[in-house]
């Protein structure tokens, strides 16, 4: 039967069943040199660690048995850090607002932010005798910062506060300078205070800067992680 012209006007014509685009997703291991080494295919939930895994570096004697895992999850690529005992890191790739407890590297550099209200940094002691009234705080008032140089194990080896509108981590110049660290560029990173937070910036190092992973992050085309003493790049694309 010929269907009137008026019932097909703005009809889709079905041109039969297509496959959902799916996502070809490849860790590749970065040398030293910047060239890149065996790629992986990731299907499945691919563990990295020491030991006992899709990738295993026997000899990287600072990666947890099995440290960390990525897979794909509901199109996304995803980096899962296993309550690894070092940590895995991802490279920043643009301003990162800091929070409290984030840990960071520059060149061989780890370090912490830390806040505390302060009300908790300058008690006020009351007068003898007198009863404190408490009321409600009904919003969060003014803090101050810190950044806690650290090691590995998180043991804090310096303490530098954060009382400038900016301050800059380097080799050779800036307001916190490591002139043994090789890997450091020479000015390295910046840290802007802004109304209500911090930004880390990366004042295009050769190095860059890597966070800390909390818990998994979802990575994306280009991105470079590590653990240990082992680099992966990321390469992600649509396929189908």
């Amino acid at each position: 039967m010929n269907l009137p012209e008026s019932a097909i006007e703005g009809t889709v014509v079905f041109s039969g069943l297509r496959a959902s685009p799916g996502i070809d997703a490849r860790i590749c291991e970065k040398k030293p040199d910047g060239t890149l080494g065996r790629t992986v295919p990731i299907s499945k939930e691919t563990f990295i660690g020491r030991e006992n895994c899709d990738l295993s570096y026997p000899h990287d004697m600072l990666l947890s048995q099995r440290h960390a895992s990525v897979t794909l999850h509901e199109g996304r690529l995803i980096l899962k850090d296993l309550n690894s005992q070092n940590g895995s890191f991802i490279r920043q790739r643009q301003d990162l607002e800091l929070t409290p407890g984030d840990v960071f590297l520059l060149g061989r550099e780890l370090f912490r932010f830390v806040t505390q209200s302060l009300e908790e940094a300058y008690p006020k002691e009351p007068s003898e005798g007198t009863v404190v009234w408490s009321v409600p705080k009904l919003q969060r008032g003014p803090l101050t910062a810190k950044l806690e140089h650290i090691k590995l194990n998180g043991e804090v080896v310096a303490e530098f506060k954060l009382d400038k509108p900016e301050m800059t981590l380097g080799r050779t110049t800036g307001d916190l300078v490591f002139k043994d660290d090789p890997y450091m560029s020479g000015s390295h990173a910046r840290i802007v205070a802004q109304p209500g937070r911090f930004l880390l910036q990366d004042l295009r190092s050769r190095n860059g800067v890597y966070r800390r992973v909390r818990a998994e992050v979802a990575l994306t085309d280009g991105d470079e992680f590590f653990m240990g003493e082992q680099l992966f790049r990321v390469e992600l694309k649509n396929v189908g």
